[in-house]
């Protein structure tokens, strides 16, 4: 049978070639748009706990997606906070997000920030940060091209590089929390959310608790649990479009083998009907069917995470500071349900090809 599924496949070498071409198609959308979502989610939040809080405060039906909250935080709070027993910490933050860099912009101040275990480790410049200045990390400064001392253009206003620092802070841009809150329009005290941090041997739990009574209604979070952010991220319609994604790529696939299939059924009518009136079962028909399936699959989801490779490697060296995210188990589920959609697609060509007539299949023009 082998040789007659490589026969057949070779013998329609366009046709093969343009049904490959869309099922790796249908794989690189899935890995590289699941790829890009995946990834940012998770050095977003990585980054988040990498601020060293042990909480996040923001106001009433806020996301940790920060991108997505209205800077509707009174400082003053932080102030409040403060008096919150086993409270030692407490810095506010502007956050903003910038189109034309594609990334979160923190406006901050220098005094509190560093009082958190992920203070910024100057690796060059001045450990400071006022009026005009700004603060990079490394890889930003690469990306742009940037030295201590330069100008340059952020959200339409022009900073000088004051400092770089390490890469692995919450965001890769840091701005002077007064300056960013008058350039953007933003109320002089309002910002998006507040970082607490508890004093060491503090019992967190109490902690919580008590900030859980003091702010009533508003969004509390513990920074110091990934899985509890995730859960808590509330960010609408996420799980949605990455389902969507996997839905869209796997009927694609799953379409063009079912034509393909399809019209290949009604080619070889004739050529069945030889193989029936020798004798081969329908099980042996619809073998045949889906074994030329699977190996057009494979060898479209193969092609499909080459490719889906080669897009990530030029994504990541034309914007170094987007993640795109492909784990081993990325690539397995790609193979898997790129596979399973075209095999999928051609078994209702293979039920009718091992219903036919041998009689009139042979006698079919």
């Amino acid at each position: 049978m082998e040789n007659l599924v490589t026969a057949n496949i070779k013998s329609r070498p366009t046709r093969t070639f343009i049904s490959i071409l869309a099922v790796a198609l249908g794989v690189i959308l899935m890995l590289v748009v699941g790829g890009i979502v995946k990834g940012t989610l998770d050095d977003y939040l990585g980054r988040t706990m990498a601020v060293g809080s042990d909480f996040i405060l923001q106001p009433p039906g806020s996301s940790v997606f920060y991108a997505l909250s209205d800077p509707g935080l009174n400082e003053k709070y932080a102030d409040l906070v403060r008096e919150v027993p086993g409270v030692v910490a407490v810095t506010p933050v502007l956050a903003k997000f910038n189109s034309k860099q594609f990334g979160l912009v923190f406006g901050i101040d220098w005094d509190t920030y560093n009082q958190f275990p992920g203070r910024l480790d100057i690796i060059k410049g001045n450990p400071s940060l006022q009026g005009d200045e700004v603060i990079v990390d490394q890889m930003y400064a690469d990306a742009n091209k940037l030295d201590v001392g330069m100008k340059t253009e952020i959200m339409n206003y022009e900073y000088t590089v004051a400092a770089i620092c390490r890469p692995g802070a919450a965001v890769r841009v840091f701005l002077p929390l007064e300056t960013f809150k008058e350039r953007t329009g933003t109320p002089p005290d309002k910002v998006t959310i507040l970082f607490i941090k508890a004093a060491d041997g503090a019992d967190r739990e109490k902690v919580f608790a008590a900030l859980q009574e003091k702010f009533q209604g508003f969004s509390l979070l513990r920074a110091s649990d990934q899985n509890l952010l995730l859960a808590e991220a509330k960010m609408p319609g996420l799980n949605e479009f990455r389902v969507l994604i996997v839905v869209v790529s796997m009927l694609l696939a799953f379409m063009i083998i079912l034509l393909a299939m399809y019209t290949t059924i009604f080619e070889r009518t004739r050529e069945i009907g030889i193989l029936k009136s020798l004798g081969a079962s329908q099980r042996f028909i619809v073998g045949m069917i889906l074994k030329e399936s699977a190996m057009i699959c494979g060898l479209g989801v193969i092609l499909g995470i080459v490719v889906s490779e080669v897009v990530r490697v030029a994504v990541v060296a034309k914007f170094p500071t987007l993640q795109v995210s492909m784990t081993t188990a990325d690539l397995g589920k790609g193979f898997v349900l790129g596979v399973l959609a075209g095999v999928l697609g051609a078994l209702y060509p293979a039920y009718k090809a091992a219903r036919m007539d041998p009689v009139k299949a042979l006698s079919y023009e």
